[in-house]
Parts: C-alpha cells; structure tokens; sequence
C-alpha cells in the first residue's frame, strides 16, 4: 500500500513539473492506446438525427491542412458499415458505455 502511494506521489510530482501542453499529450497518448466507445450522428438542419454510427474502441479523427486548420470532416471506423467520413458541423460525437 504505502509502495502504491510513492508511486502514484512521483507520478504527481512529475506531472505537476510539466507544462499544461505536455500534459495534454500525454493524456492524448493514453487515450489513443486505450480507444473509446463513441457513437457518431449525422444531424439535419432541423435537429433531427439522420444516422448514426458505432465506433468500438478507437477514434475519430480530421485531417488538418498546412495551416493547422481542419478539412471539415471526421473520419473513422464503424461497425455498422466500416469507413465513414462525415462532416464536422452536422456531427455530434459521444462516449457511450457498452
């Protein structure tokens, strides 16, 4: 036990010493090597949801271009259909438990 809280006080220690974008990396790095449930949806300009998709354990992701800007679109793998692409402004992106 008091081993376990030496550790988990370095890790503090040295998480405190990073910078906030070291940190953010790091907790992308984690997120990347563990992956997510998510369900992507397609929304209508009314609001309505017009598909959805499931995406077990892994990601989505946009391209960027030379600017650093987005393309517009997330890609990714879906259980239902395999590759999809769709865009940013009419997709919502949640962690679903399953």
């Amino acid at each position: 036990m008091q081993k376990t809280f030496y550790i988990f006080l370095l890790f503090l220690l040295l998480l405190g010493g990073c910078t906030e974008e070291s940190r953010n990396k790091i907790f992308k790095q984690a997120d990347n090597l563990l992956g997510k449930d998510l369900r992507v949806s397609y929304v209508a300009d009314s609001g309505a949801i017009v598909k959805s998709w499931t995406v077990r354990d892994g990601k989505v992701t946009t391209h960027k271009d030379e600017q650093g800007g987005t393309s517009g679109y997330y890609y990714f793998w879906s259980v239902e259909s395999g590759y999809v692409q769709v865009p940013i402004v009419r997709s919502i992106v949640e962690e679903i438990k399953l």
